[in-house]
């Protein structure tokens, strides 16, 4: 499984996006950005 490299930037980024402060884990963050993104396409339909 390919490992996925987030800056620090990035991880900060993503942390105002999501919402999550107390997370490392990029997985975790990248998947919770994916459901954010999902819910706003169902809502758009």
């Amino acid at each position: 499984m390919p490992q996925l490299q987030i800056t620090a930037e990035t991880m900060t980024r993503m942390k105002t996006i999501t919402g999550i402060s107390h997370v490392r884990d990029g997985d975790f963050m990248v998947n919770e950005l994916i459901d954010i993104l999902e819910q706003k396409i169902r809502e758009r339909q």
